[in-house]
């Protein structure tokens, strides 16, 4: 997920005192030895995370977008625990949860990744192309950004915009030397790892946000870290599979936890955001893949269909259909257009 709107869900966040407050992630204490990593607004292509500090080493989840991110967090961990990082998680292939990969071995040889077979899968055949690509265009966006700065006559909008170019100048000279390290152990279903007294369960439910989406589970401290299946709002869709989306979020519920660190956005406390989230989704789904299979062109189904109904408690629900892109790609997954 590369872009999207944060914004406070109210009655289903829990507001844990911020213990530290890196440039671009604020940490927040959820259990004993066990922290969210919360994106900052408004940087809008983070992600959130999680460090757990078991008794002889440290196990990360998700490694954010830049490996300069990654090595915010790492000092984060520093401040902690003398413990070493052993583990990263890597919930799903997407750029923001693993070009941070790299800063990880390089700070800790013996670090080994974890994730299921498809992310890494995705990770060779989609992530690591795409910072090719991201090369290749983004000194023309950079230029194009310059020029739209320099017509600007408001003081205000013009640092802003200042600030956005010196980012991406600054993200372009990362990605010139960034590798994505590879998972290193995978699974198919299920994984579980005993540190000391703790039990972390790594968890695959079925595809949803991505094909090979996990989830982090702590039963003894009930806090679910549920990587991009799970946001504030309604979640990207760019590369889902709609109609199983709804299946694997209904596996997860059935997990005991009260605490949920979700992909991005607030700590949420309790199932309502999931339950919401699920709602929307069976509603939706159902809806298109009829239309669709009725005959009715992407056209017809934007201007009949309506699920406004759901919009309370979802951040960034936007007119009728609450997000576009969900409803495509429902469409172009009934039509059998999704591979």
């Amino acid at each position: 997920m590369k872009k999207q709107i944060l914004a406070v869900v109210l009655g289903a966040v829990l507001a844990p005192a911020v213990l530290s407050a890196s440039t671009n992630f604020d940490i927040q204490k959820i259990g004993d030895g066990v922290y969210a990593v919360i994106v900052k607004p408004p940087n809008f292509v983070g992600c959130n995370g999680a460090i757990i500090i078991n008794k002889d080493d440290v196990l990360i989840v998700d490694s954010h977008y830049r490996p300069s991110m990654a090595a915010e967090v790492i000092a984060e961990v520093k401040k902690l625990t003398p413990n070493p990082i052993r583990y990263v998680v890597n919930t799903h292939w997407h750029n923001d949860h693993t070009q941070g990969n790299d800063a990880y071995v390089n700070a800790f040889p013996n670090v080994e990744y974890l994730s299921h077979i498809n992310t890494r899968r995705d990770i060779i055949g989609k992530a690591i192309p795409s910072i090719a690509e991201s090369l290749a265009t983004l000194p023309a966006d950079i230029q194009t950004m310059e020029k739209a700065a320099a017509a600007l006559t408001d003081p205000a909008a013009k640092t802003r915009q200042l600030g956005v170019i010196a980012d991406r100048k600054a993200y372009l000279e990362e990605l010139k030397h960034m590798q994505i390290t590879l998972p290193t152990l995978t699974f198919d279903h299920s994984m579980i790892l005993h540190r000391g007294t703790r039990e972390i369960q790594l968890l695959y439910f079925g595809r949803g946000h991505t094909a090979g989406d996990v989830v982090v589970f702590l039963p003894k401290e009930k806090i679910l870290i549920s990587g991009d299946l799970i946001t504030n709002g309604i979640p990207f869709f760019r590369d889902a599979y709609p109609a199983e989306w709804t299946s694997t979020l209904k596996g997860v519920s059935h997990l005991d936890f009260d605490t949920l660190v979700a992909g991005h956005g607030p700590v949420q406390t309790g199932k309502s955001q999931m339950l919401r989230l699920i709602a929307y989704m069976d509603d939706m789904v159902g809806s298109v893949r009829k239309a669709a299979n009725e005959g009715k062109t992407f056209d017809e189904v934007k201007a009949s269909l309506d699920l406004s109904k759901h919009k309370d408690g979802l951040a960034g629900f936007v007119g009728p259909l609450g997000n576009e892109l969900a409803v495509k790609r429902t469409y172009d997954e009934a039509k059998g257009l999704v591979p």
